[in-house]
């Protein structure tokens, strides 16, 4: 098949799976959105909001990181009065969310910011450009590298950042797995089928996952290392993963025999995973069993699973709402109808998920999840 997009980039994946007789889809997919300034999350390109392929929470209204703010105050509050403490975001984009966080910090809650620092972890030094003149009035740092980062006490949280990290397909056949490999022929590429990676078949076993015959699917191994990662440099405090997923026994359901794999170009999306490379992003959703089975050897201890509806609302959103109601103009019930689309069931409000963890904190206990959705596949996480 013929793969289209960014010429410079086509050609050294063409190069790369000639001179290895074949890559990965892993390695596909990060050269598709990582490689140096061609990939599509490294390179100058708008990727989030109107002019880019999709929205994020942050994007459509401030009380997303207005309520985080509040959360975080309140660990602030019951752990670590009167102390310093750090705030990291992991791929924090444009960075829209941290200055919605931190500018409710400094207005709403003055000594709780003055025992802040806040480090941004990204990748992009085009992002890091646009974040260093939207952050300018607060005190920022920034590493490109989560390896950088120092061990801390405080909270580390990610928004849709483990959903984009680079996986492995693979495809159960007579009751053996296999995993993609692209190889190259004539300028083109076709997919090949290889017995799977010792490191794949020890994650389907620690996981106890049994995927249906003739299913195609996804193994995020790098969010595995990543949990840990974190686990590792987080001393005392929260985890807070922002993200689209399910645990394990809803993600390996037999209807879901293609996967979840899907790109986004320009807001619509397609599973055309050879065109528009390093111009469309390509996705996952998130094994939420995963990165609390891996979070566990790092430290890192359940606190509890919901959606976004549940966290917002319990959080306030619904008085936030009654409030603009109350106020009766048209700007405010535009921006009611913007946070209906943070809490909407089948959208926004139930596609996304937060995964609370914590290390080293005692009765951590949060508002966020003081009512959680049912309990059933779509939320329960096996083995806690």
């Amino acid at each position: 098949m013929k793969i289209t997009g960014k010429k410079e980039l086509i050609e050294i994946i063409l190069e790369e799976i000639k001179k290895r007789g074949g890559i990965s889809f892993k390695d596909f997919m990060d050269f598709a959105l990582y490689y140096p300034s061609l990939g599509y999350y490294t390179s100058e390109k708008e990727k989030i909001g109107g002019y880019g392929d999709f929205f994020t929470s942050s994007e459509l209204d401030p009380v997303f990181g207005q309520l985080l703010a509040k959360q975080f105050n309140e660990i602030y509050e019951k752990h670590f009065k009167d102390k310093k403490i750090t705030i990291v975001e992991i791929g924090s984009g444009k960075g829209l969310l941290a200055y919605d966080i931190l500018n409710e910090i400094k207005t709403k809650y003055p000594e709780f910011y003055d025992n802040v620092q806040f480090i941004s972890i990204e990748k992009s030094t085009y992002h890091i450009d646009i974040q260093k003149q939207l952050l300018a009035d607060f005190n920022v740092r920034w590493l490109e590298d989560l390896e950088n980062l120092e061990n801390i006490e405080g909270i580390i949280y990610s928004n849709e950042l483990f959903d984009a990290l680079p996986v492995h397909l693979i495809k159960k056949e007579k009751g053996k797995i296999y995993q993609l490999y692209l190889i190259e022929k004539s300028g083109e590429i076709q997919e090949d089928f290889r017995p799977a990676s010792k490191e794949i078949l020890e994650y389907l076993e620690e996981l106890n996952i049994d995927i249906p015959e003739g299913m195609i699917t996804e193994v995020n191994l790098l969010a595995k290392d990543l949990i840990q990662k974190i686990g590792e440099k987080l001393k005392k405090g929260f985890v807070f993963t922002i993200d689209y997923g399910y645990p394990s026994k809803e993600l390996y359901k037999p209807y879901r025999m293609k996967g979840t794999l899907l790109c986004y170009y320009k807001h619509t999306y397609n599973e055309n995973y050879y065109q528009n490379v390093g111009l469309q992003d390509i996705t996952s959703h998130v094994n939420f069993s995963a990165l609390v089975y891996y979070g566990k050897k790092s430290g890192l201890e359940f606190t509890g699973f919901t959606d976004q509806a549940h966290f917002l609302i319990n959080l306030g959103l619904s008085d936030i709402m009654m409030e603009l109601q109350e106020k009766g103009d048209y700007k405010s019930y535009e921006r009611i109808n913007r946070l209906k689309t943070l809490i909407l069931p089948k959208g926004m409000g139930e596609k996304f998920k937060i995964l609370i963890q914590h290390k080293n904190v005692e009765n951590p206990d949060l508002t966020g999840l003081s009512i959680l959705p049912p309990q059933n596949d779509r939320y329960k996480i096996e083995g806690v």
